[in-house]
């Protein structure tokens, strides 16, 4: 008899893990639980902290590698295509074409690519 009513119990409990209805409630609640920690006044706090201890954005390295060359750069609006002019503390400036370069903060910046 106990062995029937463990069986029954592991079939109920195997059939509730694997339902829809239990995967949309761990779903939803560790969306909850995620967005709780990220928009929460101490992980804000903390990601504040360490921008302010970041000295020297990575990308200044990597764009003075790339200075006067042709670049991709994938930016926080989209993909930019020039050339390197310059590099200062925390910006790099593009010069697209002839008439139109762009001055773009590092804090923007996604990616740096050589064409």
């Amino acid at each position: 008899m106990w062995c029937y009513s463990y069986y029954r119990l592991k079939k109920k409990i195997k059939r509730l893990l694997f339902s829809r209805r239990f995967g949309t409630f761990i779903e939803n609640n560790t969306k909850k639980a995620v967005e709780e920690v990220i928009y929460s006044q101490r992980f804000r706090d903390y990601f504040i902290q360490l921008v302010r201890e970041a000295d020297v954005s990575p990308f200044k390295e990597i764009a003075l590698q790339y200075l006067h060359e042709e670049i991709v750069v994938s930016t926080v609006a989209g993909p930019l295509q020039g050339t390197v002019a310059e590099v200062g503390d925390d910006y790099l400036r593009l010069t697209e074409s002839a008439t139109s370069s762009i001055l773009l903060p590092f804090t923007s910046i996604i990616t740096i690519q050589k064409v």
